[in-house]
């Protein structure tokens, strides 16, 4: 059953700045100043943000390939989950809704229209793809016409929108020179990549007086609950106190430990405690789904 959703956070904030500039100014024109800059730059990406994601996001225009030729389109601004090729582009994967008509013996056909999980149309195969990991969705109503899985191909590096990598997003936000309230900069950063903030803690963590917020990956497998991407653990609004990454290795500045774990990549920011680095793994996996053989 498909629920109606208020307008994202995001949204609503790009609406009321674009209301406040476009309100009748009767005083001259003043020369740019820095703060009028940085309003301009936060419009703008709010806007590139607006629909909280987890992944990259592939511009309409870009070329996906598999073995060199054509193989599926996507809509403007469709997140991918991507990983970096040996000849410099990106190997890209989706999870995509596919009428069931269109599948056989595991072969999508080609010019099959690509859907999401609310059945609107993001792209179209080029060509005939394997459809990876074959499963009904979990929705009743689109079981009834639809299966999902992955696909996959390859594109440029241009592919991607700007400021569409949380990771780098997070290393810019962490070195950049802030004047204003950590708070007020950093929940707008996590409103726009789709953060959620994990419950219930671990008891090591809420006695320390930690939040965590979870940013999962949503393209990776054939799943409507995936393992985490990042892990942001806070002192409240005050600061963040350690940076969990699933594979990637943050250069952040001032960072006081790093540590290669099992489960992910540890960035401390403030030396832990034994029972904090206890809580750190539990949160951890608590984000991490069991998965059958």
């Amino acid at each position: 059953m498909l629920a109606y959703r208020s307008p994202p956070i995001t949204t609503l904030i790009v609406l009321t700045l674009i209301d406040v500039l476009m309100e009748p100014d009767t005083t001259p024109n003043p020369a740019p100043t820095t703060r009028s800059l940085q309003l301009s730059w936060w419009i703008t990406t709010l806007i590139l943000l607006a629909s909280p994601l987890s992944a990259q996001w592939v511009n309409a225009w870009t070329s996906i390939t598999v073995d060199k030729e054509p193989a599926f389109t996507l809509s403007d601004s469709t997140a991918v989950h991507a990983v970096r090729a040996a000849d410099g582009g990106y190997d890209i994967t989706k999870r995509v809704w596919v009428e069931k008509a269109a599948v056989r013996d595991g072969e999508l056909a080609a010019e099959a229209t690509l859907y999401n999980a609310k059945g609107q149309p993001i792209g179209q195969t080029q060509k005939a793809l394997h459809l990876n990991e074959p499963g009904t969705p979990s929705d009743r109503r689109m079981a009834k016409k639809y299966m999902t899985g992955l696909i996959h191909g390859h594109v440029r590096s241009s592919a991607f929108i700007s400021n569409s990598w949380p990771e780098r997003s997070l290393v810019e936000f962490l070195t950049e020179k802030r004047s204003g309230p950590f708070w007020e900069a950093f929940s707008g950063y996590l409103q726009n990549f789709g953060f959620e903030e994990l419950k219930p803690l671990p008891d090591e963590l809420d006695d320390a007086g930690l939040n965590a917020w979870v940013l999962r990956y949503q393209d990776a497998k054939n799943q409507d609950e995936q393992r985490f991407r990042i892990l942001i653990f806070t002192r409240g609004e005050v600061g963040i106190q350690c940076i969990l990454t699933d594979a990637e290795v943050l250069d952040i500045p001032k960072l006081k430990l790093h540590e290669d774990k099992a489960y992910g990549q540890l960035h401390h920011l403030a030396k832990p405690t034994a029972a904090q680095s206890t809580g750190y793994e539990y949160a951890a996996y608590a984000c991490i789904p069991l998965e059958s053989e």
